[in-house]
């Protein structure tokens, strides 16, 4: 391989981050993208794997927000490791092409692309509203599980990391800021 500018450090973004429009309505905090983050993987030099929007694919567009136990449902299930082996047969590629595949970035509390955690219906048997009714708790989004799951099976290890949205940062304002300073080191090993 003929030595270039090239970092040779990829990161894997959920849709969203890049693309504020596949929000559901209500939960945008940007114009357009998640500027902050951006910024900072334009400063590290990486490149940029955006996924496509996992709930757009199922949902569409005009879907409400919702937690995650709608998701789970197999047959949607089946559809994002479908979508996520898409993905990963091109990350295969970067990392036999001697890239590093440094992060996922997933949207936190997303009923798909949650890293650390989802939002959940406070009485599964009641259900409720978004977001009056829901909790946020630990755990990976539907999407995500089937993503890691492959990139595991492949032996492609990234940093996991989830970037809160506007239902985490009305929770726990620090969050955010947290998350850049954590991503910042990743990106620096």
């Amino acid at each position: 391989m003929e030595r270039d500018a090239r970092s040779g450090k990829i990161v894997v973004v959920s849709h969203c981050i890049l693309n504020v429009h596949s929000l559901e309505d209500g939960l945008s905090m940007y114009p357009g993208l998640e500027e902050e983050v951006v910024k900072l993987l334009i400063e590290k030099g990486v490149g940029i794997y955006q996924i496509p929007c996992p709930e757009m694919s199922i949902m569409g567009i005009f879907r409400l927000p919702m937690p995650k136990e709608p998701y789970e449902h197999p047959k949607i299930r089946e559809r994002y490791r479908e979508l996520a082996m898409d993905i990963v047969k091109h990350l295969v590629w970067f990392k036999k092409k001697g890239y590093e595949i440094k992060a996922v970035l997933g949207a936190e509390g997303s009923p798909t692309c949650g890293i650390s955690r989802v939002g959940k219906w406070k009485d599964p048997i009641k259900k409720g509203r978004f977001p009056d009714d829901v909790i946020f708790v630990e755990g990976m989004g539907v999407f995500m599980e089937e993503l890691k799951k492959l990139l595991d099976e492949e032996g492609i290890y990234p940093q996991w990391v989830g970037i809160p949205g506007k239902s985490i940062r009305s929770r726990d304002p620090s969050s955010f800021e947290n998350t850049l300073d954590k991503l910042s080191k990743i990106l620096d090993e």
